[in-house]
C-alpha cells in the first residue's frame, strides 16, 4: 500500500499537471512543480513499492493517462469524459423594447416614401388622361380603353409564360401558339366590339355574329390539331403547360377584356360621366386603402394573398368612398338625374366591397408565378 508521503507526492503531481502542460517543456518551466513531479514528467511511473522519501524508482511498471494509472502490460482505459449540457449562458440578453418601436417608425417611414413616389406618376396619369379625354371626348376614352385591353392581356399572359420559362419549359416547341394567343384575343376583340365595328362599316349584325362564330371554331380546331401534332418524350408535361397557357388565356380575356369591354357600352349609351364616376371612385378608395393602411394599420385582411391590405384600410377606404360619393357624382354628371344620390352611394359601397378583390386576385396571380 502507499504510504501517507507518497500519496502527498502522487497528489501534488496530478494538481501539477491539471495546472499546466503534460509537456516536458511545460514541465520545466513550470514554479509548481517539484524536483519529484520533473522526475515524473520524464520517466514512467512505478505503480507499487514506492518507500518514502527514497526516490521514484525508474523501473517503468506502469503509465499515467491523464485521470488514472495504468499498471504495465494493461491496456488503458478510455478517460472519462464529463459532458456538462446546455451550460449556463453568462451572456446578457440584449434588450428589444426599443428595438420595436425603431422598427415600427422606420417601417412607417417607408410607407410614407413608397406613397410619396407614387404620387407624382399617379398625378401625372390623371392630368394626361383629362387633357385626353377634353379634347377628344368618348371617341378618346373608347381608344384609351383598346389599348388598356391590350395592355392588360399582354401582361397578364406574360407572366405566366415567363415563369414557366424559368421552369425550363418546353412550349417553345409549339411555333403556333404565339399566333393563337393574340387569335384568341381577335375573336373576343370582335365579339365584345360588334356596335362599335358596325357603326364604322357596313357589316350586319349577321355578319358579325357569322364572323365571331367562326373565328371560334377555328380556334377550338386549331388548338386540338397542335395537341395532336405533338409527339416524344415528355409529350404529357407538354400538354399540361399548352392547356395551361390556354387557360391562361381565356381567363385573362374573361376577367379583363371582357369586363372592360362594358366601358365601351357605357359610353355610348350613358354618357363620359358614368364611366369616369365609378373610375374615380376607384382610385379614391385605393387611395384612401394606402394612406389608413399606412397611419392606422395593425391587422392584416387577407396576409396570404395581399400581406400590405390592412382591415383599417379597407375599412377607412370604404368610409371615405362613400362620404365623397354625392359631390364627385354632381361634379361628373350633373344636378339633373333622377335619384341621382341614392345611384351614387351604391356604386360607392360597390366600389369599396367588391373592386378590392381584383386587386386582391391580381396579386394572386402574382404570388403563384412568382411576380
Amino acid at each position: 500500500s502507499m504510504t501517507p508521503s507518497t500519496m502527498k507526492i502522487t497528489a501534488s503531481i496530478i494538481l501539477s499537471l491539471q495546472l499546466t502542460s503534460v509537456s516536458s517543456a511545460s514541465c520545466s518551466s513550470s514554479n509548481f512543480l517539484t524536483s519529484r513531479s520533473k522526475a515524473f514528467c520524464n520517466h514512467p511511473l512505478k505503480l507499487r513499492g514506492g518507500q518514502q522519501d527514497d526516490g521514484i524508482d525508474e523501473t517503468p511498471s506502469g503509465s499515467y493517462h491523464g485521470n488514472y494509472i495504468a499498471p504495465q502490460g494493461e491496456q488503458p482505459k478510455a478517460a472519462a469524459i464529463v459532458e456538462v449540457k446546455n451550460p449556463p449562458s453568462t451572456a446578457v440578453a440584449p434588450t428589444t423594447t426599443a428595438a420595436a418601436p425603431l422598427a415600427s417608425a422606420t417601417s412607417k417611414s417607408s410607407k410614407l416614401s413608397n406613397l410619396q413616389e407614387r404620387t407624382g406618376p399617379a398625378v401625372l396619369m390623371l392630368g394626361a388622361t383629362f387633357l385626353l379625354l377634353k379634347y377628344t371626348g368618348e371617341k378618346g376614352l373608347i381608344g384609351l380603353i383598346l389599348l388598356m385591353q391590350l395592355g392588360l392581356y399582354s401582361e397578364s399572359t406574360g407572366v405566366v409564360e415567363a415563369f414557366q420559362a424559368k421552369k425550363g419549359s418546353s412550349i417553345d416547341k409549339i411555333k403556333s401558339y404565339p399566333f393563337q394567343k393574340w387569335w384568341f384575343f381577335m375573336t373576343a376583340m370582335i365579339f365584345s366590339g360588334r356596335d362599335l365595328i358596325m357603326q364604322h362599316t357596313s357589316l350586319t349584325g349577321d355578319q358579325m355574329n357569322l364572323m365571331n362564330f367562326c373565328m371560334s371554331a377555328a380556334s377550338l380546331v386549331g388548338a386540338v390539331i397542335q395537341l395532336a401534332m405533338l409527339s416524344g418524350p415528355g409529350t404529357e408535361d407538354l400538354y399540361r403547360e399548352y392547356l395551361g397557357k390556354l387557360a391562361c388565356c381565356h381567363f385573362s380575356l374573361l376577367f379583363l377584356v371582357g369586363q372592360s369591354s362594358f366601358w365601351i357600352k357605357t359610353v355610348q349609351e350613358y354618357g363620359l360621366g358614368w364611366v369616369l364616376f365609378p373610375a374615380f371612385l376607384v382610385i379614391v378608395n385605393d387611395t384612401m386603402a394606402y394612406v389608413f393602411g399606412v397611419l392606422m394599420g395593425k391587422h392584416k385582411l387577407i396576409p396570404k394573398l395581399s400581406p400590405k391590405k390592412t382591415v383599417e384600410g379597407f375599412v377607412g377606404a370604404g368610409l371615405s368612398t362613400v362620404a365623397i360619393a354625392s359631390p364627385l357624382v354632381k361634379r361628373c354628371i350633373g344636378g339633373d338625374v333622377p335619384n341621382l344620390g341614392r345611384h351614387a352611394i351604391i356604386l360607392a359601397v360597390y366600389a369599396s366591397l367588391v373592386s378590392p378583390f381584383g386587386g386582391f386576385l391580381a396579386s394572386a396571380v402574382k404570388r403563384a408565378h412568382g411576380a
